[in-house]
């Protein structure tokens, strides 16, 4: 999986359209969409701003390997997600997810 596939299949699992990604980015459309189609690559600081932006490691961002997949499929929907969610809402989700974590595996496991 190339690089532009990977930015187009982040962009599209948190539903944004390229307008609306090139203004969080603070690039233009045409950016957005050269990068997607791999016609251009972004600068290493644009690279770093989206790996954070998706929550995936840079790393997996700039491999070529589609099993390099450090984030599953369902890991980068809910982080999509999660990272559209004020302050607030997202420790709610965290304190959920400690909850289930202990439901599922006891206190004493480390999970979380």
């Amino acid at each position: 999986m190339s690089l532009g596939e990977k930015l187009r299949s982040l962009r599209q699992k948190g539903k944004r359209t390229l307008s609306e990604q090139s203004k969080s980015l603070g690039v233009s459309m045409n950016s957005v969409y050269r990068w997607e189609h791999d016609l251009a690559v972004p600068r290493k600081p644009m690279l770093k701003k989206l790996a954070e932006h998706y929550g995936v490691p840079l790393d997996w961002l700039l491999s070529e390997s589609a099993s390099a997949s450090l984030v599953s499929e369902i890991e980068q929907t809910l982080l999509c997600k999660f990272r559209q969610l004020s302050d607030p809402s997202q420790y709610k989700v965290l304190g959920y997810v400690e909850r289930m974590c202990v439901e599922e595996y006891g206190s004493d496991n480390g999970v979380l």
